[in-house]
């Protein structure tokens, strides 16, 4: 039988009391324990906030953090409870404690085991700068001549977390994926055309027998024709604007006042060209001095940790800057990268989508290359 939602609240009420009960041998009356966002039940006890979330991903901690900040709190304790989503609660208290090490506010993380929690033992690395874990969908499918035809064919060639696409104004619509001979196929790198893993397999599927070239020159015209600042709504131009707004920072970094700017991969993957995830380049600023520009869109609590995470593996030490749509200069983001350690500078630029202005990718006449 489904859970409702106010019952579940009740039960990560009792939950947090209970934890409490069980670490300091009193807790607060479940009535004074408040929902802190979908995912999180938390009480303030003097300086200090006592939060309970479901798991430690970026965005869940950042809300933990935003609520303790809003109480006034001078501490944070942090009770890990991953059980409920299947995760291993030690493991997920690990990554929370990553998180929240990239904010000011004092954080103690805990995970629970069973009716009572323990502690997160301190890390013989307290920076946390390795990088995050992610599954890299098949690293090695990589071909200089395979890429040598995407940019042939108009699109920005980008490697992140092992895997090669091509991207038309930050969309994937072309991804380089190895054919494993266990599996029935050749062994050897192809291109694989589509805005997704489905519309690969349907194109695989109905064009079997279409070269490279071809199908390149298709998926170029058929998105370029609808990603394009002129028609913002379309549903080819709502998708990974985050990309699309550091592939405008790309080609012309001084809008933010950098000297140069390259892609590069967050310490977070994303898991595919519907998700919004943070977007991140390293460049130098005009001063020759290192900077890690990380680009966002929309309401995205995991935007900011996300964004300091990748400047402690990238660039140690560089700049932040975090830039978003003007009308997306939100109090969280803005609160958030107030809160980061070493500092992170927060700009809202005019997006591409809004311009009006010819795509560099486009040709005089308005289409594709």
């Amino acid at each position: 039988m489904a859970v409702s939602e106010d019952r579940r609240r009740a039960l990560r009420a009792a939950a947090l009391v209970g934890l409490l009960r069980s670490v300091d041998g009193t807790g607060p009356d479940p009535s004074t324990v408040l929902a802190a966002g979908p995912v999180a039940a938390a009480v303030l006890i003097g300086d200090r906030a006592e939060v309970l979330i479901e798991s430690g991903a970026p965005g869940v901690v950042a809300g933990a953090l935003l609520w303790a900040d809003r109480q006034g709190a001078d501490r944070l304790r942090l009770f890990v409870d991953a059980t409920t989503s299947g995760g291993a609660p030690e493991e997920a208290a690990t990554y929370a404690r990553r998180w929240a090490s990239h904010f000011t506010l004092d954080t103690d993380v805990w995970f629970r085991d069973g009716a009572t929690a323990h502690r997160l033992a301190v890390p013989s690395d307290p920076g946390g700068t390795g990088a995050v874990p992610s599954d890299p969908g098949g690293p090695g499918a990589d071909d200089p001549t395979l890429r040598a035809l995407l940019e042939a064919a108009g699109l920005e060639v980008v490697e992140e977390h092992g895997v090669v696409t091509g991207e038309l104004l930050g969309l994937e619509v072309a991804r380089l994926v190895r054919w494993p001979a266990d599996l029935g196929g050749d062994g050897l790198v192809h291109v694989e055309t589509g805005v997704g893993r489905f519309d690969r397999d349907a194109t695989a599927a109905v064009r079997a027998g279409e070269g490279p070239e071809a199908a390149l020159a298709r998926v170029v015209e058929q998105v370029g024709s609808q990603r394009r600042p002129e028609d913002p709504t379309n549903p080819l131009a709502l998708l990974a604007r985050e990309r699309w707004l550091r592939r405008s920072l790309l080609d012309d970094p001084q809008r933010i006042g950098m000297a140069s700017l390259r892609a590069c991969a967050t310490t977070v993957a994303r898991d595919g060209v519907r998700d919004s995830a943070p977007a991140a380049a390293t460049g130098e600023a005009p001063d020759g001095g290192p900077v890690v520009v990380v680009c966002s869109v929309g309401a995205d609590l995991a935007f900011v940790p996300v964004a300091a995470d990748t400047r402690a593996v990238r660039s140690p030490g560089a700049r932040l800057v975090l830039v978003v749509p003007e009308r997306d200069l939100l109090p969280s983001t803005v609160r958030l990268a107030e809160l980061v350690v070493d500092g992170a500078e927060l700009l809202g630029v005019c997006a591409p989508w809004e311009t009006g202005v010819r795509a560099p990718w486009e040709t005089e006449d308005g289409g594709p290359p």
